[in-house]
């Protein structure tokens, strides 16, 4: 299985809106957003952001063949004082393909792409402290905590605590 990692280009837009919908169905406690509230969007947001190939907001998809199974986003910050920050938004890849390290490699393709801005230093993200498996890719991609922040999410089932990670572009620690 050769899967490969590379920027959507607006032609993936509807397969993009596609994944993003099931993460969202699927695993709904692990986003902000809901199923409900995205999928009676004419437009999700990224979608836009994909047809008009922002520079600033991008997605990185990850493709068996020409199946789009893993999407992580990034929205860099534009800003003069925080353009050099920017955040892993959106991570997910279908179940399936889990085990295979389509994760570590996806975040990494995204990493890479942003790190490839000279003026973006550090990437952030949040993450579910439930949320186990996406923790570990995290740090085996170098993210470290910085903060947690209690009660984050309240669903149906209760409050969820979200990590708040980081990485620096120099390895920082």
């Amino acid at each position: 299985m050769e899967i490969e990692f590379r920027k959507l280009r607006p032609e993936d837009s509807q397969s993009y809106r596609t994944i993003r919908l099931e993460c969202l169905k699927n695993f709904p406690d692990n986003f902000g957003a809901t199923y409900e509230e995205q999928s009676v969007l004419p437009k999700l947001a990224w979608e836009e952001f994909i047809e008009q190939q922002s520079p600033d907001k991008f997605t990185v998809g990850a493709f068996d063949g020409d199946a789009l199974i893993g999407i992580c986003s990034v929205n860099l910050e534009t800003r003069k004082k925080t353009r050099h920050m920017g955040e892993i938004v959106q991570m997910y890849v279908k179940p399936e393909y889990a085990g295979q390290k389509v994760g570590l490699r996806l975040l990494q393709a995204a990493i890479n792409k942003a790190f490839e801005y000279p003026h973006v230093e550090q990437l952030t993200l949040n993450v579910l402290t439930t949320n186990v498996a996406a923790n570990r890719i995290y740090e085996k991609a170098g993210f470290t905590e910085y903060g947690l922040l209690k009660r984050n999410f309240k669903t149906e089932s209760g409050y969820m605590d979200q990590r708040q990670m980081i990485l620096f572009k120099d390895g920082l620690p």
